[in-house]
C-alpha cells in the first residue's frame, strides 16, 4: 500500500460578501488573482523545549499533578481564540472537558444538558470536511460518539508537528475526512479548532479548504479569527476581505484594522484606504509604523499607486502572522534568520510558497516530509526542481543514480549517500529518515537482488516510510539470507508491518542479533503486542519483563476511545502521546497508540506508526 497524501488543490477563494457590489466583486478578485500565492501553511513560534522526562510530552490534562492548566502557545502576534463554547453559556468550556470521559464516567452537566444542535437550522454545516472514502477519508463515522469539546480542548494543547510523520498523516485524513460533527460544540467552533491545529501542523491547504467549506451561516468568532491567521500563512489577503469586518468586531487583533486598509485598496478604493492608513498612523492604535507602511504596500501593488516607502526589516523585532503574510502578497523578501522563528510547522507551508527563495524552500522540503505535510512524490520533485545541479555529487545527481544507476549495487550505492547525507537544521535522526523518504520511489523501481542483500533492511525501512508494504516483503527472500543483523532488522520491520507472522523464539533471536537493550526490546514488543500479534502464552514471560505495569489517564482514555471504535478521537490523542522526539515515547505510549487505532479499525496506519518508530527510534 503506497502512500495516499490528501489532495493539495489550493483552497477556493472566499467569496465576496454578499453586500458587495458587483464591481467591488470584480475588482477584489481581479486584484487578489495577482497577490494570492498557492496555499501554504502557518506555525506558531516554538513551543518551550520538552522536559527531559516522557511524561511531558502529554498535555497537562494527562499530567499526575495538581497545577494549573496550560494553554497551548497562540500564533505570534494574533490573539488566540477563547476556549471552545465561551460565547454560548448553554455549551461549557473547553477547560472543563480536559479530562475525558473514562469508565463510563460522563463529564460534568452532559447528562441532562441538551445539544443545542438537535434543531439547528444549517443542517449542512454540522457536516464538514473535504475527503471522502474514496479518497482517503475515515468514513462518516470517524468523530461519532465523540464529545467535541472535549476533542477541540484536546487539538488545542497539541504542540505540533509531533513525533510520527504517519500519525501526523493519519491525523490530517481524519481531520478533513467529511463527516458529520461530534456532539456538543458548534460547527463553527468545531471547524475552527480543526483548523487552528491544522495550521500548526503545517497544513494549511488542508486548514483553508475545512475553513471555506463551512456556509458562511455557521461561522463563529473563532472561526473568524482563525480564518484571518490562516489567510495570513497564505499570503492570501483576499480573503482576509470577507471577513474583516466581522473579524473587527471579533477581536481586539489590531491587524483587523490593518486589513481594513489593505482590503479597501483591493477593492480598488485608494481614497479609503489612504484615510483609513493615515489613521492609523496618526491614532494610539499601538500599530507599529512599520506594519502599517507594509500594509500601504498592498494599496501599492494593487493599485499602481499610492506611497511606495522602504521596508527595513531592523525595524521590526520580530516577524508576526501578519508581517509574513502580507510580506508574501507584496513581494517583499523577509530576512532567513526572521523565517526561523516562525516554528517547526513552517516547513509544511515554505516548500509551497513561491515567492520565497529557492534555497529556504529546498532546505523546507526534508523537514516538511519528515512531519508528514509533504508527499515523498513532492519531496522527490520538489528536490529536482529545486536542487542545484553543477556536479556528479549533487543532490539531483544522486537522486538520477538511484533512480537509473547501471545496476542494482550503483543505485543502492546512490540510496546509500543520501541515507548518510546531513542537513542544516535537521537532527541526524530526522535527516536519515528523510533519506529513506527520498529513495522511497527509487527503492520501488529496484529489482529485488541478492546482490545488495547488505542494504535489505534499510531498503526496506525505505519502503515502510512511504507506506510501500506490499513492496517492502518482497524483499524477505533476499533480508532472511542475509547477515545476522541485517536479517533481524528486516524481521521486526515485516513483522510489525504484516510481512512476518512474529513468534517469542524470533524475538529473542532478534535481540541477541542486534544486542538490543531492555529500551528497544520494550518498544518492538509494545508494537507487537499492541498489534494484537503477541498473544500466545510463549510471549508472557517477555511481557512481564519488558512492558510497563503502569496506566495513566492518557493511556486509559485512548484505550477506552479505540474499544469504542471512535477513530478521530484515537487520532487527536495520537498525537497528544506522540509530542517530541521519538527517542522520548515511552513503549506505554506505542503500545496503546497501536492497540487503539487497530481496535478502532484503522490497522494499517498502527502498522506504519510501528515501523515508523522501529526506524527512527
Amino acid at each position: 500500500m503506497g502512500e495516499t497524501p490528501s489532495p493539495r488543490t489550493p483552497a477556493p477563494r472566499s467569496p465576496v460578501p454578499r453586500t458587495a457590489s458587483a464591481r467591488r466583486g470584480l475588482l477584489l478578485v481581479a486584484t487578489a488573482a495577482l497577490l494570492v500565492t498557492p496555499v501554504v501553511g502557518q506555525q506558531p513560534e516554538p513551543p518551550p523545549a520538552p522536559a527531559p522526562s516522557p511524561r511531558s510530552l502529554l498535555p497537562e490534562a494527562f499530567r499526575q499533578s495538581d497545577e494549573g492548566q496550560t494553554e497551548a502557545a497562540p500564533l505570534p502576534g494574533v490573539a488566540p481564540p477563547p476556549p471552545v463554547g465561551a460565547a454560548a453559556p448553554e455549551v461549557l468550556s473547553g477547560d472543563a472537558l480536559l479530562q475525558p470521559p473514562l469508565d463510563g464516567v460522563e463529564l460534568p452537566g452532559t447528562a441532562e444538558a441538551p445539544d443545542p444542535f438537535a434543531n439547528d437550522p444549517v443542517l449542512d454545516a454540522r457536516m464538514t470536511g473535504v475527503l471522502d472514502t474514496a479518497s482517503g477519508g475515515w468514513g462518516n463515522a470517524v468523530f461519532a460518539g465523540s464529545d467535541g469539546r472535549y476533542l477541540a480542548a484536546l487539538a488545542r494543547r497539541i504542540d505540533a508537528p509531533v513525533a510520527s510523520r504517519w500519525a501526523s498523516i493519519g491525523l490530517r485524513r481524519a481531520l478533513i475526512t467529511r463527516a458529520t460533527a461530534p456532539s456538543r460544540i458548534r460547527a463553527g467552533d468545531w471547524v475552527a479548532a480543526r483548523a487552528w491545529l491544522l495550521l500548526r501542523m503545517g497544513e494549511i491547504d488542508a486548514a483553508s479548504l475545512l475553513i471555506s467549506r463551512l456556509p458562511v451561516e455557521a461561522h463563529t468568532s473563532n472561526t473568524t479569527r482563525i480564518a484571518g491567521q490562516v489567510a495570513l500563512a497564505a499570503g492570501d489577503l483576499g480573503a482576509l476581505c470577507p471577513i474583516a469586518r466581522a473579524g473587527r468586531q471579533a477581536s481586539a487583533d489590531t491587524m483587523w484594522e490593518l486589513a481594513m486598509g489593505m482590503c479597501a485598496a483591493l477593492e480598488g478604493d485608494d481614497i479609503s484606504a489612504a484615510a483609513l492608513f493615515d489613521s492609523l498612523r496618526n491614532r494610539q492604535t499601538g500599530i507599529s509604523a512599520f506594519d502599517v507602511r507594509l500594509g500601504e504596500r498592498i494599496a501599492v501593488v494593487a493599485g499602481g499607486g499610492g506611497r511606495a516607502t522602504n521596508i527595513e526589516w531592523s525595524e521590526a523585532p520580530r516577524i508576526t502572522p501578519y508581517r509574513y503574510g502580507v510580506s508574501m502578497a507584496a513581494g517583499v523578501q523577509v530576512p532567513a534568520d526572521r523565517l526561523t522563528s516562525l516554528g517547526a510547522g513552517r516547513h509544511g507551508w515554505f516548500v509551497r510558497q513561491p515567492a520565497l527563495a529557492p534555497a529556504v524552500r529546498l532546505a523546507s522540503l526534508g523537514p516538511a516530509a519528515v512531519q508528514g505535510s509533504l508527499s515523498v512524490q513532492e519531496f522527490v520533485s520538489g528536490i529536482a526542481a529545486l536542487a542545484p545541479d553543477d556536479a556528479d555529487t549533487s543532490r539531483g545527481a544522486r537522486l538520477r543514480q538511484a533512480f537509473a544507476g547501471a545496476g542494482p549495487v550503483q543505485r543502492v550505492a546512490a540510496m546509500k549517500a543520501i541515507w548518510d547525507e546531513s542537513a542544516e537544521g535537521m537532527t541526524i535522526e530526522a535527516a536519515r529518515y528523510a533519506g529513506l523518504l527520498q529513495t522511497a520511489p527509487a527503492a520501488a523501481r529496484l529489482p529485488v537482488s541478492a546482490s545488495v542483500a547488505a542494504d535489505s533492511a534499510d531498503i526496506i525501512a525505505s519502503l515502510l516510510a512511504a507506506g510501500n508494504t506490499a513492496r517492502a516483503r518482497s524483499w524477505w527472500r533476499v533480508a532472511s539470507e542475509a547477515d545476522a543483523p541485517v536479517r533481524a532488522r528486516a524481521w521486526a520491520l515485516l513483522a510489525v508491518s504484516g510481512g512476518i507472522a512474529p513468534t517469542a523464539d524470533a524475538f529473542s533471536d532478534w535481540q541477541d542479533a542486534t544486542n538490543a537493550d531492555d529500551r528497544s526490546a520494550a518498544r518492538l514488543l509494545a508494537a507487537l503486542a499492541g498489534l494484537g500479534l503477541a498473544r500466545e502464552s510463549g510471549w508472557n514471560g517477555l511481557k512481564d519483563d519488558l512492558l510497563p505495569k503502569a496506566e495513566t489517564s492518557w493511556s486509559r482514555a485512548i484505550s477506552a476511545a479505540g474499544t469504542a471504535r471512535r477513530p478521530g478521537e484515537v487520532a487527536i490523542l495520537t498525537a497528544t502521546g506522540l509530542q517530541g522526539a521519538w527517542a522520548d515515547v515511552p513503549a506505554l505510549h506505542l503500545w496503546r497508540i497501536t492497540e487503539a487505532l487497530t481496535r478502532a479499525g484503522r490497522v494499517q496506519d498502527a502498522r506504519l506508526i510501528a515501523a515508523e518508530a522501529l526506524t527512527r527510534a
